[in-house]
């Protein structure tokens, strides 16, 4: 990645909208936000709960998360559409169904190809081992 990296604070995802003690939470892509113009894409926080936050991001076309790392191990899926990640390793095209683990502080970029849909829905999962839960 030629470009220095950030590191997103975790105040950036905002709060969560579900409730950490729930013992069952479904996220669906009509959870996902709605489109937002400009970069970055759209991000709302959906779950912070028991070992993993759930972030759900919505890209446009053209829309790119720019280079930047995560203080926790992450999982990355597309739900809808079709995305690009790139690390120091290459382009890994993300398509419904492709599910991508990435360890802590590992340099990496997602953006939407300008041929995408209209929508793009990603599902980040940062695997924080952190409890959230007061059972």
């Amino acid at each position: 990645m030629t470009r220095k990296p950030f590191n997103f604070s975790p105040k950036a995802f905002g709060p969560a909208e579900t409730d950490p003690n729930a013992d069952i939470t479904i996220m669906r892509p009509g959870d996902a936000p709605e489109p937002r113009t400009g970069t970055p894409p759209a991000i709302r926080r959906k779950l912070e709960g028991d070992g993993a936050n759930l972030i759900v991001m919505t890209f446009t076309p053209g829309q790119v998360l720019r280079s930047h790392t995560a203080a926790h191990p992450i999982t990355v899926q597309t739900l809808s559409g079709s995305l690009i990640l790139t690390t120091d390793d290459g382009d890994i095209s993300l398509t419904p169904g492709t599910v991508v683990h990435l360890r802590s502080m590992v340099v990496h970029e997602v953006s939407c190809p300008h041929d995408a849909e209209d929508t793009n829905i990603l599902l980040l999962t940062m695997l924080t081992g952190e409890r959230h839960s007061e059972n």
